[in-house]
């Protein structure tokens, strides 16, 4: 379970899988895609083997503590997961990759398979995308670290699914790049070659794939978006689609958290709001950026911070804990008026403008700390505007806060997924 987990939750603050953000513009380099051979496996590791007991104690003892602080407790959702019936064997895979915004560099990505210990052919697969996280190595390939992702092993994995999820560009112990924090092109790519790495993998184990669902919570639910358009574009067939908390508007997402704070807001957004600047200046081409939003004398701290020179607590330490404190003065006037540049890369980088045919479930909580009401519930809106018919929104609940919101859809998610498997 990651540290800074506990370190939240002993502040009393939300946890801190939320806020994302992404960058848009090209950037350009020498390399081209031709050397590139995305999706192509490079290598896979045994990582662990969580039997029954592991399952069950993760979706009960460990459940409880990922809702410690949070306002639905977890004597409200007890007894309302599955129990497992199956462990999960966990490999970790090295896979290739190119990132879009620099010319299809090419990239090495790690990410997480977990197979059920008992499966048929046509066993289902879902693809897990995270959320936030302010530490290198709190990513589903390094699983103890992961514990939004551990919650998805003993839903899915226990009863029989296969659990994918990319760990991102940038992210992971691996990595050489930068962190490509809510880099729109760089993630999906990186999660539809996950979905192909582990495709490969699985038919070298022999193992049959059936129906293929995607999941993910808070920034992952935005990922979730943007790597489910990308596989509608690309025709492969995704049975079934699920978010939590997820924000589809980034320029609304953003906007909303430096121009009109809510007393609810949590008070970590500066630290996601830092490293979506820098990825975006190194993903988006914004040259400039960092220096042009933040205060002089919290420069230095943030870029530390999102180069995993230091931690989250060394940085909320050193930062103040609302975004406009953070930033300098003409920049958030700029952002108001819609003249900076941020605004268009955030408005390119959007989640939710196209029509999807498959069918989704969008949750939100009315105490989301993170994402606000309207903006979770804007996506199902949207799309029926558009005509979709499979579209619909589920309140987590009065006191769903941004973890609960991801723990309740947790408890509807595996029944609604099976209603799709074809028998």
């Amino acid at each position: 379970m990651s540290k800074h987990f506990f370190l939240v939750r002993s502040l009393g603050m939300a946890f801190l899988f939320g806020l994302t953000l992404i960058g848009c513009a090209p950037q350009s380099t020498t390399e081209k895609s031709a050397s590139v051979q995305n999706g192509k496996l490079i290598k896979s590791e045994k990582i662990a083997e969580f039997d029954t007991a592991k399952l069950s104690k993760i979706l009960n003892e460990e459940m409880e503590q990922f809702l410690t602080g949070s306002k639905k407790p977890f004597a409200e959702l007890k007894g309302k997961y599955h129990t497992p019936i199956n462990g999960v064997t966990l490999y970790k895979l090295t896979y290739q990759t190119s990132i879009p915004e620099k010319d299809n560099k090419p990239a090495e990505v790690t990410g997480l398979v977990a197979i059920p210990t008992s499966f048929a052919a046509g066993t289902p697969m879902v693809s897990y995308q995270h959320g936030t996280v302010f530490g290198k190595g709190e990513v589903p390939s390094n699983i103890e670290e992961s514990m939004e992702t551990k919650l998805m092993l003993g839903q899915f994995g226990g009863q029989g699914y296969i659990v994918i999820a990319a760990d991102y560009v940038g992210l992971g112990s691996d990595s050489t790049n930068g962190n490509s924090y809510f880099s729109r092109k760089s993630t999906e790519q990186a999660c539809l070659d996950m979905y192909k790495a582990a495709q490969e993998f699985l038919g070298q184990q022999k193992i049959q794939v059936g129906n293929f669902f995607t999941m993910g919570w808070s920034q992952g639910g935005y990922n979730t978006l943007t790597f489910l358009r990308r596989l509608e574009q690309e025709k492969i067939p995704v049975a079934a689609t699920l978010t939590a908390a997820a924000p589809p508007d980034l320029l609304y997402f953003i906007g909303h958290g430096i121009l009109n704070r809510r007393p609810i807001d949590a008070p970590w957004i500066p630290a996601a709001l830092s490293n979506l600047l820098f990825s975006y200046e190194n993903y988006g081409g914004l040259t400039g950026l960092p220096e042009r939003a933040i205060r002089s004398e919290y420069l230095q701290t943030a870029k530390d911070f999102y180069a995993f020179k230091i931690g989250f607590m060394d940085f909320f330490q050193k930062t103040p804990q609302v975004a406009a404190d953070f930033l300098k003065p003409e920049f958030v006037d700029a952002f108001r008026l819609g003249s900076d540049p941020l605004c268009s890369a955030l408005n390119s980088a959007e989640g939710f403008r196209w029509r999807s045919d498959v069918p989704l479930r969008s949750f939100y909580g009315e105490s989301d700390e993170a994402v606000p009401v309207d903006l979770a519930m804007f996506l199902v809106q949207y799309q029926t505007a558009l005509g979709k018919k499979n579209g619909e929104l589920v309140n987590a609940g009065a006191n769903a806060d941004h973890r609960a919101t991801y723990a309740v859809a947790l408890t509807e998610a595996k029944n609604w997924f099976d209603g799709f498997i074809k028998k």
